[in-house]
């Protein structure tokens, strides 16, 4: 089981997460053990069901703290990911960084 942390997302018009800016990280040293790449959604979704954490960073005035971790919603008959449990409103998925549509091309 791996840790993943997405310090920069993209979504959607109606807000659904897109692609993530992500990698896996050392949960002992808070330290990156591998590059961060830009993934689609679909990636996170398959992580989270490898039983893969998902942690979402926010941008501080002293850099990026850990938030909530990423579950699946299959609420609706339509499979999201989304932030797990009530998230405090500094803390909701369109406060992380924003990641640049142009790295997707």
């Amino acid at each position: 089981m791996s840790v993943f942390a997405v310090s920069k997302v993209l979504l959607k018009r109606n807000g659904d997460l897109s692609h993530v800016l992500w990698g896996v990280v050392d949960t002992k040293s808070n330290q990156w053990v591998s590059p961060e790449v830009v993934a689609p959604v679909e990636e996170v979704a398959d992580a989270i069901r490898r039983g893969d954490h998902v942690v979402a960073l926010f941008p501080t005035d002293f850099g990026h703290v850990p938030g909530s971790e990423f579950i699946l919603d299959e609420s609706g008959g339509k499979t999201r990911v989304t932030l797990d449990g009530s998230v405090p409103p500094e803390r909701q998925m369109h406060l992380i960084d924003k990641l640049d549509p142009a790295l997707l091309r």
